[in-house]
């Protein structure tokens, strides 16, 4: 149970969260695309094997939790109420065009299964235009406390029982309070666990997004929590552990923060180091580890002002390593980064992953953001960011 402290602290993040997104204007839809579509590699199935994702994002009146301060870390917008009819017509056109046996990625801006989000006449629209492309696999992302017999009844009867349907969850962090307090996100762990088991039952797939570098945390505070998510996530069954450091993005908290030089990215060094540890020889031999990565390399624009990174002489290596290992998911992969000697950039991650006494300080550095909202009187980001979001690797 949280102190009354940290309550009141968590409270005051997340009213600073909210106002920081509601500054930004309500999307001009007239200028808005309603279906999105990136395509990238992929891996799926059992054993795991390269296949072609076709990811389609679709407009919505956004996520109902960002709406509510939540996730001190994303970004996505909020729009005017959709026609749910002309959306599922959108989206059908879309989808129409996938070859049979793709991989298909259906995304609102948060939570598919939500339906405060996304009706559900909508969501049987775009389930069922998905299941006719017959696809081998289907993912989407929602929250633990939204999965239920119910709904998971309804994709059963839609979805071909040749595809594999994924369940894509947000842990941030498998200890509790980390992601309640640095991430702002309360659902609970029973939700999770309940979550992955009911889905086990269905024989859906499951993946957990676990993030390295929460506001509030050292490096080394950072990269032991992200260590032990991704185990904690393996104890609970999720399929896969899909780490993403975190970056730095306008209209955010933890972007604001880092504005304000309270948070700094975590560098790709530190993602190399987990991933070694997470996929060492003892845990799987020279097989594929259970792990993927995502969001080690979005582009510097608008909304990305501060990203994972390296220097100049070794980012370009560290990002072909990962988009390898992200196809090839085994310590082998990362060999040419753990070999690499041509910069001081290693070391420097290894002395900032050394343990220190400030490393418990999270909470007082998560005041410290408090203070100096207050300090500030408030003054937000207030710019306008874009409806689509990037591909991002």
């Amino acid at each position: 149970m949280q102190s009354t402290t940290d309550r009141r602290l968590r409270t005051k993040l997340t009213s600073i969260n909210k106002t920081i997104r509601e500054g930004r204007p309500p999307f001009d839809t007239a200028e808005s695309e309603n279906v999105a579509l990136h395509r990238m590699p992929i891996l799926t199935g059992s054993p795991r094997r390269v296949s072609e994702m076709y990811k389609f994002w679709f407009r919505t009146r956004g996520c109902t939790f960002d709406r509510a301060g939540q996730c001190s870390m994303c970004n996505y917008g909020v729009g005017p109420e959709i026609d749910a009819k002309q959306m599922a017509r959108a989206v059908r056109w879309q989808i129409a065009g996938v070859p049979e046996g793709s991989s298909i990625y259906v995304s609102p801006s948060g939570s598919l299964l939500d339906p405060r989000e996304v009706p559900r006449d909508l969501l049987r629209s775009v389930l069922t235009a998905a299941a006719r492309r017959k696809p081998v696999a289907l993912a989407f992302e929602t929250r633990p406390e939204l999965c239920g017999p119910e709904i998971f009844d309804e994709l059963r009867e839609l979805v071909p029982r040749t595809t594999r349907v994924v369940v894509e969850m947000g842990v941030e962090s498998w200890t509790p309070e980390i992601r309640m307090m640095c991430h702002l996100k309360p659902s609970p762990q029973s939700a999770y666990e309940r979550a992955v088991a009911l889905a086990r039952e269905y024989d859906f797939d499951t993946i957990a997004n676990i993030t390295m570098g929460g506001l509030g945390l050292t490096h080394a505070a950072a990269y032991a929590d992200t260590l032990a998510s991704v185990r904690g996530a393996r104890v609970a069954g999720f399929t896969t552990k899909m780490v993403f450091p975190l970056s730095a993005k306008a209209g955010s908290l933890l972007g604001w923060a880092h504005d304000n030089g309270l948070w700094e990215p975590p560098s790709l060094w530190m993602l190399v180091r987990a991933l070694a540890d997470l996929s060492s020889p003892e845990s799987f031999g020279d097989g594929i580890s259970d792990l993927d990565i995502s969001w080690y390399d979005p582009d510097l624009d608008g909304v990305t002002q501060a990203r994972p990174d390296g220097c100049a002489e070794c980012r370009p290596m560290l990002v072909d390593v990962l988009v390898r290992f992200h196809l090839d998911p085994r310590i082998a992969t990362l060999r040419p980064a753990l070999d690499w000697s041509r910069c001081d950039c290693p070391a420097q991650a290894d002395r900032m992953l050394s343990a220190s006494p400030a490393d418990a300080l999270w909470k007082d550095r998560l005041a410290e953001v408090a203070d100096r909202w207050d300090e500030s009187n408030g003054d937000g980001d207030r710019r306008l960011l874009p409806l689509v979001p990037s591909a991002g690797h």
